[in-house]
């Protein structure tokens, strides 16, 4: 296969230095003529290339082949080599086949033996040992002041707390259902060295909501103030 490889390079080498070879009478080749050569050319290497193509798989091809033939001699080999013993596959099943199979051993039990008890002093170490269980302590009270964490509008402030209640009552009276939903609170705080009560409703979820209640109880005449709802509750009713 190597030679007829050669030979065919040879050969497509000579028509190629052939077919680029001019006649003594024609010795100009144009433009056109040239790009015609090159052409040409091309298709016969193509076809060259083409038949080694083809080569290297014929002998890709022959090599398995010989690789096919080796497999079944060592095969033979492989079973005269057992017959040589005294062996045959049907033998070699049957003593697979005659294998005891692995029982596990019974626990040996002890007869009429009384049931495990247990050791009081052990059983006092195992109590010592033993982690504690720690309840969680259940509030006794909810807490009654609100930190200011969401927003809320301040409606009023007064003198004291009771006044704030009364006030919060007037409210309800002058606006049956502006406030429903809402929840009182009354914050102290120090204005200007004086101690005033302050009523604010809320919660709202934001800021947001705080601004369009406050703004449309100032369309109602009632004076507001966003603010932090934060305070104690009371009794409304």
């Amino acid at each position: 296969m190597g030679m007829s490889k050669k030979l065919i390079v040879v050969m497509a080498g000579l028509s190629l230095g052939a077919c680029s070879s001019l006649d003594d009478k024609n010795t100009f080749m144009t433009y056109g003529d040239l790009q015609d050569k090159v052409r040409t050319h091309d298709e016969q290497w193509q076809n060259v290339q083409s038949k080694l193509d083809r080569i290297d798989e014929l002998e890709a091809e022959v090599a398995a082949l010989k690789q096919g033939k080796a497999l079944p001699t060592k095969s033979a080999a492989m079973s005269n080599n057992m017959a040589g013993n005294g062996m045959s596959t049907s033998a070699t099943m049957a003593a697979v086949n005659v294998a005891p199979a692995v029982m596990q051993a019974p626990i040996d039990s002890q007869g009429n033996a009384d049931p495990m008890t247990i050791d009081p002093e052990e059983n006092f170490e195992m109590d010592r040992a033993a982690p504690p269980v720690v309840v969680a302590p259940v509030m006794a009270t909810k807490q009654t002041t609100v930190t200011g964490d969401e927003y809320g509008v301040q409606v009023a402030s007064y003198g004291n707390r009771d006044e704030a209640v009364r006030g919060w009552r007037v409210l309800q009276k002058s606006y049956p259902t502006v406030f429903n939903g809402l929840e009182p609170l009354v914050n102290q705080k120090e204005v200007n060295g004086r101690t005033m009560y302050q009523l604010k409703v809320g919660p709202f979820v934001n800021k947001t909501f705080s601004s369009d209640f406050c703004k449309m109880l100032k369309e109602k005449g009632k004076d507001c103030l966003v603010t932090q709802y934060n305070g104690e509750p009371f009794a409304s009713n």
